[in-house]
C-alpha cells in the first residue's frame, strides 16, 4: 500500500491502530475502495448504522474492494480469552439471486482466503466468519485487499458496517443459508441448543397426506390452543388514542435496527463516536411492543379498530423481516438468543386468527420455527442423553408457538405428536454430569446441579405439559414421573422458598426462589385427574388465592413441612429437614465444580463447597445472610484458608474453546458425598484446595445428622501458608441495620455458644474466636465495597496448621429445655476420630454414623469389621436386626487418572468441565465388600450379594452415582 493511500486513510480514520476497524459510510466513500465495471454510491436512508450505506450496482462478474490492511491476526494461545479474528459485514438484497458473491482476501495481489454468500434472500443479512475455520484457503497476516466478486447476473446490493477483522469467541460464529459452512462444529458442541439452527431446520419432516384426525384429536388441538391462549391473554382498554400512541412508537422503531444483544460484543473496541452511528431496538423490546399490540388487538370487538391494530402489527412484522429477522437468517450469532424471543412468540400466537386470513400466517411460522429451532423435535431418539434446561427454559414456548401456529390441523396435530415424542425421549435420566434430569432428583446445567436453572426449566416445559394434559398429545410415564420427582426436591432444598446459598451458582445474591406454579401446573396434568402429592405441595408453597381455593374445592389439603434426611449425591449434597427448617451441606469432588464463577459474577465464591453448611429457615435474609458484608472467606461449615478478600477473588480466564472466560474448579478427590437412614443422615468429604490456589491445602470432614442435632469433626487440616491462618466457621451471621457494639472475644474448647438464629453451638475441641460488629467485604458481582452488622465465630487452626482437627455440635432450634440439656449432654459419642475415618454413635436414636475415607480394617468396633472400599455407613441396631445404609461416593465416571487435567511434572491443571471426554459417561457400577461382625440372614435385595464366613457376614453391595444402597439384616 502506498505512502500516499495509508497517509488519506489515516485521515478518513479507517486505521485500526486505536481499536477494530469498521466502514460505516457516513463520511463518503473511502478513497480506498475500488470498483470494476461497475458503480459504487452512497445511498442515504437504508443503513445498519448512521444513515448511509454503500450501493454497488454491479454486473456480472464485476469486483468491488477494499484496499489496505485487513487487520486479520493469527490467534496466540495462553491469553485470558481464545477469542479468533472474524470477518463481519451487512448486506441489503432487495430481489433474490440464485448465485454467491465472493469474498476474497488477498496478500499483494494473491488470493489467500475466500468465501461465498448465497445471495438467495430479501432485506438484510450479516454473518461472522471465523478466517481460520470457515473460511477456505490459508489466511495470512499482512493481507492488504478485501474483494467481493458479482455473482453471475446483474443487481444491486446496499453494503454497509463492514468489520474487517473483529475477535469473536469461536463458540458464538453461526451458520445460516446465507453461510452454512460457518462453525459446523457447533451442530454438537455442548451450546449446540443455540447455535445448531440451520442443521435443525433441515431436520423438519412434514408429511400430512396419509393423517387422520380423530374427533379427539381435534379436540386435543382447540383444548391446548385455548388453554395457551387463555394464560397468555391480558385485556387493556383500547381507545383511538392509543392505537394513534402505537403508531407513532412504531415510527419511532423503524428508524432504528432491530438488535440482538449478544451480537453487540463485536462493537466494544469501536470509538464512541461509530458505537453512537449504532442506533437500534432491542428484540425484547420489540417484542413487548407486538405483544402490546396482540393484547389491544384480543382486547376490542371493534372491526375498524380490529383492523387498524392488525395493520401496525403487519408493518411492525414486516419491518422484523427486513432486518434480517427471518427464516434463515442467524444475525452472525443466535448465541442465547431465546432469552430475547418469548414476548415475539407470543404475540405472533396471539394474533393467529389475523394472520391466517390475511395470508401471513406461514412466513411467521417458519420464522418462528427458525428460531426455536423447533426442528429440533425431529431429533433421532436413539442419539438423545437427556435435555438441556436451556431448551426447556427458553426453547420449548417456541418450539409449541411454531405448532400452533400452523393453518392445517393435520400438520399441527403431527407435529404435536413429534414434540411428544421429543419430550418424552429427552427427559430420561441423563449419563453423567451432562445437563437434564438425575434420579436423586437434581436437575444439571453447566454440569452440576444448578436449582437457579432448574427453575427456568420449569418455568418454560410445566406450563406445557400443562396444555398437553388430558390431550392425545399428553406427557405420560416416566416423562412425567421424573419431571414431577424433580420438582417435588426443588421443595427440599428449598425453605420455604430459596435455595440453600451453597446451591446458586453463580448468583449468591439471595434473589432466586423456587417457582410455586410449576408444582400447579404439573399438578393438573395428572394422569387420573389432579396429582395429590404435588397438589398438596402446591397448597403450601401458595395457601391463599384462586389457585389455592381451585385445589382445596378438590379436596386438597397443605402438605406438612418436609421431615427428614434426603442425599443428593449427583450434588454432593446431603440435607436434614425437622419443623419449618432445611439444614444442609455441600461438597464438591473431581467430578463435581466447586464454583461456578464468571467476570462479573460470584467473584469470592471459592469457598462455597468447601463443606459449607447452613441452617434456613425462612429467607435467606432471615437466616442470616445478606450479600452485602458477608465475609466470603467464612461459609459455615467450611475449612478454609481466611485469605484477605483482595487475594480470595478469582483469577479468572478462558481455558480453551469448550468455555466462555470462567471458572469452574475441580477437586482430585473422589469422596465428597452423604447418606440417609430411618430420616438421619450423614456427609462426609476428602477436601483438596486445587493448585491454582493452594494445593498443599486439604482437610477431611463430616457432618452427621441426628433430629436436631448435627456434630462436625474434622482432621488432617493441613497447608503451607505461613501468613494466613486457617479456619474451620462455625457461624456467619446478618444482625439488622441497627447499629451494634463491636467486639471480639478469644474463647478454648468445651464452649457453648448460642448465635443469633437460636442454634446453640457445643466446641469440644478448637480455638474459638467471637466477633460482632460492622463487617466490611465486596460486592460478588463487581468488587465494590460492601458493609453490614455481623456475628462471626470459627476455630481458629492457625498458619501453616500440620494435622490439625475440630470437634464440635450444633442443636438446630432447640428451645430452652433442649438447650439445657444439650449443654450438659449432647447425646452423642465419637468412636473413632483419625484420617482414616470418623465414627459417630447417637446415644438417643442408637445409629452409629461411619465416615470410612480409607478402607481397611476398622479398630475395635462393635458391627464393622472391615470394608474393601472408602465408604459412608449408616447403621441402626434394633432387637434382633440392624438397619443399614451404604454409599460408595465415588461417582465413578472414569477410573484411574484424567491424563489431560495434568501438566509434564504431574501437576493438576485448570480445565474446562466442558471440554472432559468423561463428562457423559454412566457411572461405572461398583462392588464393594463389607464385612460384617457375626452372623446374619442374607438379604435377597437386587444389589447385594452375601455369605457367612468364620462367624462374619459378608456383604457385596454393588452401587452406581452413590445412590444409598439400604437393607435390614436379621440377626441368626
Amino acid at each position: 500500500m502506498n505512502k500516499m493511500l495509508l497517509a488519506a486513510l489515516m485521515v478518513l480514520g479507517f486505521s485500526c491502530a486505536n481499536g477494530t476497524q469498521i466502514y460505516q459510510f457516513e463520511n463518503g466513500i473511502p478513497q480506498n475502495i475500488k470498483s470494476s465495471s461497475s458503480a459504487i454510491s452512497l445511498l442515504k436512508g437504508k443503513a445498519k448504522d448512521g444513515e448511509h450505506s454503500l450501493e454497488w450496482k454491479f454486473k456480472k462478474d464485476s469486483t468491488l474492494s477494499i484496499l489496505g490492511d485487513v487487520g486479520y491476526t493469527t490467534f496466540k494461545p495462553g491469553g485470558i480469552e481464545k477469542a479468533r479474528s472474524s470477518f463481519s459485514m451487512w448486506i441489503y438484497n432487495s430481489t433474490p439471486i440464485k448465485d454467491n458473491l465472493i469474498i476474497q482476501f488477498k496478500k499483494n495481489g494473491v488470493v489467500k482466503s475466500w468465501f461465498p454468500v448465497n445471495m438467495n434472500f430479501t432485506g438484510w443479512r450479516t454473518m461472522w466468519v471465523q478466517y481460520d475455520r470457515d473460511m477456505q484457503g490459508t489466511p495470512e497476516e499482512g493481507m492488504n485487499e478485501i474483494t467481493f466478486v458479482a455473482p453471475n447476473s446483474d443487481g444491486e446490493i446496499l453494503i454497509d458496517q463492514i468489520i474487517p477483522s473483529v475477535l469473536i469467541d469461536p463458540r458464538h460464529n453461526a451458520r445460516d443459508e446465507q453461510v452454512n459452512f460457518v462453525n459446523i462444529s457447533a451442530d454438537s458442541a455442548v451450546n449446540a441448543h443455540w447455535m445448531a439452527l440451520y442443521k435443525n431446520y433441515n431436520l423438519i419432516k412434514n408429511s400430512n397426506n396419509n393423517i387422520q384426525l380423530s374427533n379427539e384429536d381435534i379436540k386435543g388441538i382447540e383444548k391446548i390452543e385455548n388453554r395457551f391462549k387463555k394464560r397468555l391473554l391480558k385485556q387493556v382498554e383500547v381507545t383511538p388514542q392509543l392505537i394513534a400512541d402505537k403508531k407513532k412508537e412504531f415510527n419511532k422503531y423503524e428508524k432504528l435496527n432491530l438488535e440482538f444483544i449478544q451480537r453487540l460484543v463485536i462493537y466494544k473496541n469501536l470509538k464512541d463516536e461509530e458505537k453512537n452511528n449504532i442506533k437500534y431496538i432491542a428484540t425484547k423490546e420489540f417484542g413487548v411492543f407486538l405483544r402490546e399490540l396482540a393484547y389491544m388487538y384480543n382486547s376490542t370487538n371493534n372491526p375498524q379498530e380490529k383492523k387498524e391494530i392488525y395493520a401496525i402489527f403487519q408493518n411492525a412484522l414486516n419491518y422484523m423481516y427486513d432486518q434480517g429477522w427471518t427464516r434463515g437468517s442467524a444475525q452472525g450469532t443466535v448465541h442465547h438468543l431465546g432469552y430475547q424471543m418469548r414476548e415475539i412468540y407470543e404475540a405472533l400466537f396471539l394474533m393467529k386468527e389475523p394472520l391466517l386470513e390475511s395470508g401471513n400466517l406461514d412466513k411467521a411460522k417458519d420464522m418462528v420455527t427458525w428460531y426455536s429451532a423447533m426442528g429440533m423435535i425431529y431429533t433421532d431418539p436413539s442419539t438423545m442423553r437427556g435435555v438441556n434446561v436451556d431448551i426447556l427454559n427458553t426453547m420449548l414456548p417456541g418450539m409449541l408457538t411454531a405448532i400452533l401456529l400452523n393453518g392445517d390441523k393435520k400438520i399441527e396435530s403431527q407435529e404435536l405428536k413429534q414434540l411428544n415424542s421429543y419430550l418424552t425421549n429427552s427427559i430420561i435420566y441423563s449419563p453423567g454430569v451432562l445437563g437434564g434430569f438425575k434420579k436423586d432428583g437434581s436437575v444439571f446445567h453447566h454440569m452440576q446441579n444448578y436449582p437457579a436453572y432448574a427453575k427456568g426449566a420449569f418455568e418454560g416445559l410445566t406450563p406445557i405439559i400443562y396444555y398437553l394434559g388430558g390431550t392425545p398429545y399428553a406427557i405420560k410415564g416416566e416423562a412425567f414421573e421424573i419431571v414431577k420427582n424433580a420438582l417435588l426436591m426443588t421443595r427440599i432444598y428449598s425453605n420455604k422458598y430459596n435455595y440453600l446459598l451453597s446451591l446458586t451458582g453463580r448468583h449468591p445474591n439471595g434473589k432466586f426462589k423456587l417457582d410455586k406454579n410449576s408444582f400447579k401446573f404439573v399438578a393438573l396434568a395428572g394422569l387420573n385427574g389432579p396429582d395429590k402429592e404435588l397438589s398438596e405441595a402446591f397448597l403450601r408453597l401458595n395457601p391463599t388465592g384462586k389457585d389455592a381455593e381451585q385445589f382445596k374445592n378438590l379436596g386438597f389439603k397443605e402438605e406438612k413441612a418436609p421431615e427428614g434426611s434426603w442425599t443428593m449425591n449427583m450434588g454432593s449434597l446431603q440435607m436434614q429437614r425437622r419443623n419449618e427448617w432445611l439444614a444442609g451441606v455441600k461438597g464438591y469432588s473431581r467430578y463435581l465444580v466447586g464454583n461456578e464463577t464468571y467476570i462479573k459474577n460470584n467473584l469470592y465464591g471459592r469457598y462455597m463447597s468447601y463443606g459449607a453448611f447452613q441452617i434456613l429457615e425462612n429467607s435467606l435474609e432471615e437466616s442470616g445472610y445478606v450479600q452485602e458484608g458477608w465475609n466470603w472467606a467464612h461459609y459455615p461449615g467450611t475449612t478454609a484458608i481466611a485469605l484477605p478478600i483482595d487475594q480470595l477473588k478469582s483469577s479468572i480466564s478462558q481455558v480453551d474453546t469448550h468455555s466462555g472466560v470462567e471458572e469452574m474448579i475441580l477437586s482430585d478427590e473422589t469422596y465428597s458425598g452423604g447418606n440417609s437412614l430411618n430420616n438421619n443422615g450423614m456427609f462426609a468429604m476428602k477436601l483438596h484446595e486445587h493448585p491454582k490456589y493452594n494445593d498443599s491445602h486439604r482437610a477431611r470432614k463430616s457432618v452427621f445428622f441426628f433430629d436436631n442435632r448435627a456434630i462436625f469433626l474434622g482432621t488432617g487440616i493441613e497447608n503451607n501458608d505461613k501468613l494466613n491462618e486457617t479456619h474451620t466457621t462455625l457461624f456467619q451471621n446478618y444482625l439488622g441495620k441497627t447499629t451494634i457494639k463491636a467486639f471480639e472475644t478469644n474463647l478454648k474448647g468445651d464452649n457453648v455458644l448460642l448465635d443469633s438464629q437460636n442454634n446453640l453451638y457445643k466446641i469440644i475441641d478448637g480455638n474459638i474466636i467471637l466477633k460482632k460488629g460492622l463487617q466490611e467485604s465486596r460486592d460478588q458481582n463487581s468488587g465494590n465495597k460492601t458493609q453490614n452488622n455481623y456475628e462471626l465465630a470459627y476455630i481458629n487452626h492457625g498458619t501453616a496448621p500440620n494435622q490439625e482437627k475440630y470437634q464440635y455440635a450444633i442443636l438446630i432450634k432447640g428451645n430452652k429445655l433442649e438447650q439445657e440439656n444439650f449443654k450438659n449432654n449432647s447425646g452423642y459419642k465419637v468412636l473413632n476420630q483419625d484420617n482414616n475415618s470418623h465414627i459417630v454413635k447417637d446415644l438417643k436414636t442408637n445409629m452409629i454414623g461411619y465416615a470410612l475415607f480409607e478402607s481397611g480394617n476398622l479398630k475395635n468396633d462393635d458391627f464393622i469389621k472391615s470394608v474393601d472400599t472408602p465408604s459412608m455407613i449408616l447403621l441402626q441396631e434394633h432387637e434382633n436386626k440392624i438397619d443399614l445404609s451404604f454409599v460408595d461416593p465415588d461417582l465413578r465416571l472414569y477410573e484411574g487418572i484424567d491424563k489431560t487435567q495434568y501438566d509434564k511434572n504431574g501437576n493438576m491443571k485448570e480445565v474446562s468441565i466442558y471440554s472432559r471426554e468423561w463428562k457423559g459417561n454412566d457411572g461405572i457400577p461398583h462392588t464393594s465388600t463389607v464385612i460384617l461382625k457375626g452372623k446374619y440372614k442374607i438379604p435377597t435385595e437386587k444389589n447385594i450379594n452375601g455369605k457367612i464366613d468364620n462367624g462374619n457376614t459378608i456383604l457385596e453391595i454393588t452401587t452406581t452415582y452413590g445412590t444409598p444402597v439400604k437393607v435390614t439384616l436379621e440377626k441368626i
